[in-house]
């Protein structure tokens, strides 16, 4: 999903996951060591409250760090992030032709009431994601575009109740028995297998629903359907923990699920903070309050010279990428000799180093390092001052004509500082004067929605799965003002990640992936700048943390939470 500096939307697994156990008491197993039942307790700052507790009507990572510790999905990432493990369903099976995916259910497989999971509840649950009257997040383009039936989607009229059934009625989902749950595709989608895994898709119990809805109701109702995901007593998940305290605006405390098939987790409570300002996390960090947390930039330094803390600060890379994009409906930046003279004009090593306490990364690919598709060996958006005037040059640009165009510049510390640092880098490398154009967050996404901008970044991408087919299809030439901002039209492009979408050969799509990401960077349909790396405090007496490049923002680890523990401090 799209990111900002300032605020990171979704950005979940990928290939090739970075998987670190931090050292000391994290590496031990259960032992003595561990620490009472009434100590089990892990406090954790999850930044934001969510805007549901319902898990198909979630789209942040701030969302995902509790509906995924909740509810559980089909299957999950491996620890290696190299491809699915089993989790809700013990295995699947795929049709010869790809059509037909059929995941065998986990027979002991129990709801947090301790009532069996049943294959009806994830047809009903899938339906219930993909009733368009709800409109969740992340229906499109995960599911409505490889679901069979589900195509029309987004032209149901959802003011009618019968238009709405036939359409669900109409979805390749089907449970032929209690165990066995069955979904059929429109297309081969060699990455369905990781579209399952995301935290959105999950069953849903139906007398849940209706008994707290007060009885049934229309399938065009928008309220009834997500009444029982506002109460902690009827958000009744299938997940390894359940909620048993919901404080708005402050916490949500996570309990074990008693029933859950793998046995219940060592930790018997998980506070979930909502604490939005940083320095405040970390003064919590300090006194206690808080088991692990993101660093603030403006502190690197201290922790990094602090005796203790500094033994307990790590760094793991996430997949992420970072990118400066220009609007490419306006003259010269249609131009991608232009786009080029810009990309290769910026000190990414300077960036990182200097302004970012070099914690990210310098990056010039498109796919951050640890997925598959991560290439280092095109060089064309390298730093290289001399040739970036040159093609200035060769395009017949002039400085006047540049220096009209601004930077758009979200309002905060760190956008400011970063595009102050670029903008510095353009006037210098390339002989302009060009100026940031910083307004408030809320204002910038507008205006970017609508194409209203010459200049803006850092924009980002972070995995939402590990599949290529995530990251690709956000330059389609149809994705303008949507999800490719820049509004780029690269030719052939389009027909290439689509072949290579559908194609059931990984040596295939590889190869075609590597032939579009070299004519992203050849054509800099953005300058690629830096691979996002998140800088985490953690108690020494966290343990068993299995830490991946796809945990949610600021919860290293929650993707294995059932297997963490405290040890006696």
């Amino acid at each position: 999903m799209h990111l900002r500096v300032s605020i990171r939307a979704l950005a979940l697994a990928a290939a090739g996951f970075f998987v670190v156990s931090a050292c000391g008491p994290n590496n031990s197993t259960p032992s003595a060591n561990l620490a009472p039942a009434d100590k089990q307790v892990l406090n954790v700052n999850d930044g934001t409250e969510p805007n549901s507790y319902d898990p198909t009507q979630q789209t942040y990572t701030y969302e995902a760090g509790v509906g995924r510790e909740t509810f559980e999905a089909l299957l999950k990432p491996n620890p290696a992030g190299t491809d699915v493990s089993p989790a809700a369903a013990e295995k699947f099976d795929v049709s010869s032709d790809g059509l037909t995916y059929t995941f065998h259910l986990r027979s002991g497989a129990k709801w947090s009431d301790g009532k069996a999971v049943t294959a009806s509840d994830w047809v009903y649950g899938y339906q219930h994601f993909l009733n368009p009257a709800l409109a969740a997040g992340y229906v499109d383009p995960f599911f409505d575009t490889t679901i069979k039936g589900a195509d029309g989607y987004s032209n149901v009229d959802v003011s009618s109740a019968s238009a709405i059934d036939t359409f669900i009625q109409g979805l390749g989902l089907s449970a032929p028995d209690a165990n066995t749950f069955v979904i059929k595709l429109q297309h081969p989608a060699a990455f369905f297998k990781w579209v399952v895994t995301l935290w959105v898709a999950v069953p849903i119990r139906k007398d849940v629903v209706e008994q707290a809805a007060g009885g049934t109701f229309t399938s065009n109702d928008t309220t009834k359907p997500l009444k029982w995901a506002q109460s902690a007593n009827t958000i009744i998940g299938n997940g390894p923990y359940k909620i048993s305290e919901i404080v708005s605006k402050d916490h949500v405390t996570l309990v074990p699920n008693t029933s859950y098939w793998a046995g219940a987790p060592h930790i018997q409570k998980i506070v979930e903070n909502f604490i939005e300002d940083a320095n405040t996390a970390f003064a919590k960090y300090q006194t206690g309050d808080l088991d692990m947390m993101t660093v603030p930039l403006a502190d690197v330094d201290v922790v990094r010279n602090d005796p203790v803390l500094s033994k307990q600060a790590k760094v793991y890379p996430k997949l992420t990428t970072f990118w400066m994009t220009f609007n490419a409906q306006k003259t010269p930046f249609d131009n991608p000799d232009v786009r080029m003279a810009f990309a290769k004009s910026i000190d990414r090593d300077k960036l990182n180093k200097q302004v970012q306490h070099d914690i990210q990364q310098s990056i010039m690919s498109f796919i951050p390092k640890g997925m598959a598709g991560y290439d280092t060996s095109d060089k064309a958006q390298s730093y290289d001052p001399t040739a970036a005037k040159a093609l200035l040059q060769k395009a017949g640009v002039t400085a006047a004509q540049l220096n009209k165009f601004t930077l758009l510049t979200r309002n905060t510390t760190r956008n400011k500082t970063l595009n102050q640092f670029i903008v510095d880098q353009w006037n210098t490398n390339l002989g302009l004067n060009l100026q940031l154009e910083v307004i408030d967050s809320k204002t910038v996404t507008s205006r970017v929605r609508k194409g209203q901008f010459d200049i803006y970044g850092p924009d980002g991408w972070g995995a939402d799965y590990p599949d290529q087919q995530d990251w690709f299809d956000i330059y389609f030439k149809n994705s303008c003002h949507s999800l490719n901002w820049g509004c780029y039209t690269l030719p052939g492009y389009d027909a290439l990640v689509t072949k290579a979408d559908s194609e059931l050969d990984q040596n295939a799509r590889n190869k075609d992936y590597a032939t579009a990401q070299k004519m992203l960077i050849d054509q800099a349909a953005d300058a690629f700048l830096f691979q996002d790396y998140e800088y985490n405090l953690i108690k020494p007496y966290v343990g068993n943390l299995t830490i991946t490049a796809g945990d949610d923002q600021s919860l290293p680890g929650n993707f294995y939470w059932h297997d963490a523990y405290i040890t006696v401090h």
